[in-house]
């Protein structure tokens, strides 16, 4: 699998009311080496079939 991208599964998680919900984690050493640290703040660009991750910066996280 090349650097730049990954496959993942998106899980399904039970709440309240037996209601299950979609659900995507990430979580490796892949995360460290891209950039990202435990407290980042993140933005997400969400659209049809898309989401886009960016790393905030201090200015404007």
């Amino acid at each position: 699998m090349e650097k730049g991208s990954r496959k993942l599964t998106v899980y399904g998680k039970t709440k309240q009311f037996n209601q299950t919900v979609p659900q995507i984690r990430f979580e490796g050493q892949w995360l460290k080496a891209l950039g990202f640290s435990e407290g980042d703040k993140i933005k997400l660009d969400c659209e049809e079939n898309r989401i886009t991750i960016t790393k905030l910066s201090e200015e404007n996280g």
